[in-house]
């Protein structure tokens, strides 16, 4: 037996406490994450890439091992990575949320008499949309006060009912056409393609005085009025209380509107050239109240200057602009029992996204560097349209205008959706028109 020497013992526990420390280490860094984590996933590949990677990689590799978890645990910072977990998922499942929607019922055998009190039996069978919320959205207080809207159609009119709680109903302006917007007033907005085009506006006052337009394209696409449209609409207001009397409380006021189908229609195109939505044809809309500030005088009311008007919507776009179609609910027909469906999901739908997307990429991309760029490389845009799943393909052609983008979707026989610099979203054959 060959005895060992005490300080070849004393070397031999130093090595193996100096290979235990180093083994420590290592196993620090190359500690797994979970295994159902997106970052166990992407490290992983990073690792076994090891080799070739630059040193902007490593960097990263040894940042998110460093601080991957305690960036978790700071609140903020983690809702920016929950939100990039969401981004993942959607370019995986193809989950691409919906806005708020309605299903307008059609009548059958109800009737409905223009008196604006919302009393009839066709109002009552059907459901309200839901509350109205502040224009900026998320994060803001519920109005103060309640708004509401029903819908029901037949072969030639879109009936809508709107309820408004009011204490102080007051109203100015009594001219067709006028400034209606300036008082207390109620505001519908449809776009009947779904194609940023040609949408229509109608704005109503307690006194039932009516303004009505055609928006070429959006104020931010450098869209017109035209004025000279007419949704030639039939209304009626009921007022709950006395109009333009400071002494006295009120309650409410109620309206009620029938517009016929062929005013709604103008300018959608050929492919729209009809008299009356077919069951299961969706409109972008929306429903915007404006509430200015006034103070009661007791014998007068006074619009103040000096304080913000109140601006609320069914569907809020987050910023303070309604002109967003983009951003609207979405309205859908149904000739159908009432209640018996819900609304029906399209197979366009992420289609149009990625359409609506890329232009917003596009614009934004634009707005840094004065270009357009065919390049998707060079874009900010949505995982979930550069994953694979959700498209066969989109592709951006430039050209003397700015930029055409074609996105096609998955599966056999299914049109391509194209829009274009000015905001035109359309599938199929392109038949823009105005009237």
């Amino acid at each position: 037996m060959v005895s060992k020497s005490p300080s070849s013992l004393v070397v031999t526990v130093i090595i193996a406490l100096l290979s235990l420390g180093v083994g420590l280490v290592i196993g620090y860094l190359l500690r797994p994450f979970p295994e159902n984590s997106k970052e166990h996933k992407s490290l992983e590949g990073w690792i076994n890439d090891v080799e070739g990677a630059g040193d902007d990689k490593l960097a990263a590799l040894e940042m998110l091992r460093d601080c991957g978890q305690l960036a978790r645990e700071d609140p903020v910072i983690s809702k920016h990575l929950i939100e990039s977990d969401v981004e993942a998922c959607r370019a995986l499942t193809c989950d691409i949320p919906y806005p708020r929607t309605y299903v307008i019922y059609k009548l059958r055998g109800e009737a409905i008499d223009l008196d604006g009190k919302l009393d009839e039996k066709a109002w009552k069978n059907v459901g309200w949309t839901d509350s109205f919320v502040d224009i900026q959205g998320r994060g803001l207080p519920s109005p103060r006060l309640e708004t509401k809207v029903k819908m029901r159609y037949d072969d030639s009119f879109l009936f809508i009912g709107v309820f408004i709680e009011e204490p102080d109903i007051w109203a100015n302006v009594s001219l067709h056409d006028g400034t209606v917007y300036q008082d207390n007033s109620f505001q519908i907005l449809m776009d009947t393609r779904q194609s940023n085009v040609n949408y229509k506006e109608i704005t109503i006052n307690a006194k039932g005085i009516i303004s009505d337009l055609m928006m070429t394209k959006a104020y931010v696409d450098s869209g017109e009025p035209l004025t000279f449209w007419e949704s030639d609409v039939m209304s009626e207001v009921h007022i709950q209380g006395t109009l333009n009397n400071p002494k006295k409380q009120d309650e409410y006021w109620t309206i009620e509107m029938a517009i016929p189908f062929t005013a709604m229609y103008q300018g959608s195109g050929a492919s729209l050239n009809r008299s009356a939505p077919e069951p299961g044809e969706t409109w972008r809309a929306n429903f915007l109240r404006a509430q200015w500030p006034i103070k009661n005088f007791g014998t007068y009311y006074e619009k103040l200057t000096d304080a913000s008007t109140e601006w609320w919507v069914w569907q809020s776009p987050e910023v303070i602009n309604v002109h967003l179609p983009e951003r609207w609910g979405l309205l859908q027909f149904q000739d159908t029992a009432i209640n018996s469906t819900r609304f029906q999901t399209s197979d366009r739908w992420i289609t149009t996204n990625a359409l609506l997307d890329t232009f917003a990429a596009l614009k934004a991309f634009h707005a840094v560097t004065g270009r357009y760029t065919d390049k998707k490389e060079l874009l900010h845009l949505p995982p979930y349209i550069v994953s694979g799943k959700c498209l066969a393909d989109l592709s951006i052609e430039l050209d003397w205008s700015g930029f055409k983008v074609t996105a096609k979707p998955l599966g056999k026989n299914k049109e391509e959706g194209h829009t274009r610099t000015d905001h035109f979203l359309w599938f199929g054959k392109e038949d823009m028109q105005y009237f």
